[in-house]
């Protein structure tokens, strides 16, 4: 059966006032080729319909848990997006699910299929995506990311897993790492964020023991060409976590964008500079967009700066 797209807007949680409503993204369903349907929730940028601008692809960030975290990573990720960026615009496809422990712990493989062979391609062919897709999960969903960097590597470039339920079954996540320890992660990234230890009588008392366990794995050079990046964060409570750690990881890992403006006002070539030092770290290339340089150019010329602003203009030709 043909994969096939049913899209119907969807509704927000935010107050509405007569006829008037904040909406932030689209519902879509998803067919596979077996006819198992998923829905998503699909986020696109600000400039994504503006006319004034010459059309570009996006970068694709697939969010997990969607039902629980689309309407927050949405608003967080174009609030980063807006003025000077910390990160580029990005499409948001949030994967809905009703089954956590099905899909992301008991039968993975079977989830991950229906994401790599039907969701992504449907996304790709629907919108204007580039070929840099980032994955970001949480707790048994952080799990779900781990799974699929090491039986999905070549789908992401990066893959986030916020306190990651590694210990779960038998610490089913430090064990896929185990088995791949002589594996070629082809130059992936992986964050990975966690929260302060706690002591409980449950699977979660291995938490922090299988997330040393993975640090100390990768330490000793297992798993080839995969750059890992661990951050605790003490004063924050598994449910907090992944909020302010989207917010680190993402500005880090964007960090060449962020650009002070009396630095570009000294040297405007240093937005060609930083891009393509972005574009090296991430295998990617990266361009500064046509908003962001008419933006800039902008403020040089309310600030009498005619000729950088001219610089800023052409770096786009």
């Amino acid at each position: 059966m043909m994969k096939k797209i049913l899209y119907f807007l969807l509704l927000t949680t935010f107050t509405m006032q007569g006829q008037n409503s904040i909406c932030i993204g689209k519902r879509i369903e998803i067919a596979s080729d077996d006819d198992i349907t998923r829905s998503a929730l699909v986020y696109l940028p600000p400039s994504y319909y503006d006319s004034s601008l010459r059309p570009i692809k996006y970068p694709v960030v697939y969010l997990l848990d969607a039902e629980a975290n689309f309407n927050y990573f949405a608003t967080l990720m174009e609030k980063l997006s807006q003025g000077i960026p910390n990160v580029p615009e990005m499409i948001i496809v949030g994967i809905e699910t009703s089954k956590r422990e099905t899909d992301f712990a008991t039968n993975s493989d079977a989830f991950w299929k229906i994401i790599t062979t039907s969701v992504i391609p449907s996304i790709k062919n629907a919108y204007r995506c580039n070929n840099f897709n980032i994955v970001v999960g949480h707790s048994l969903g952080g799990l779900a990311v781990t799974y699929a960097l090491n039986n999905y590597t070549d789908y992401f470039n990066i893959y986030m897993a916020h306190d990651p339920s590694l210990w779960w079954g038998d610490n089913n996540g430090l064990r896929l790492f185990e088995e791949n320890r002589e594996k070629d992660f082809k130059g992936r990234r992986l964050y990975i964020s966690y929260s302060g230890e706690k002591v409980r009588n449950n699977g979660r008392s291995r938490h922090h023991q299988t997330i040393e366990a993975l640090q100390s794995l990768l330490s000793k050079g297992g798993c080839k060409h995969l750059q890992a990046y661990f951050q605790e964060y003490p004063d924050e409570n598994h449910g907090t976590v992944q909020i302010m750690a989207n917010i680190d990881f993402f500005r880090m890992l964007f960090a060449e964008m962020f650009i002070d403006r009396n630095e570009i006002e000294a040297n405007p070539m240093v937005i060609k500079e930083r891009y393509k030092a972005l574009s090296e770290k991430l295998g990617y290339e990266f361009k500064p967009t046509e908003k962001y340089l008419k933006n800039t150019a902008k403020w040089l010329q309310k600030n009498g700066k005619e000729a950088e602003a001219k610089a800023v203009l052409s770096i786009s030709k």
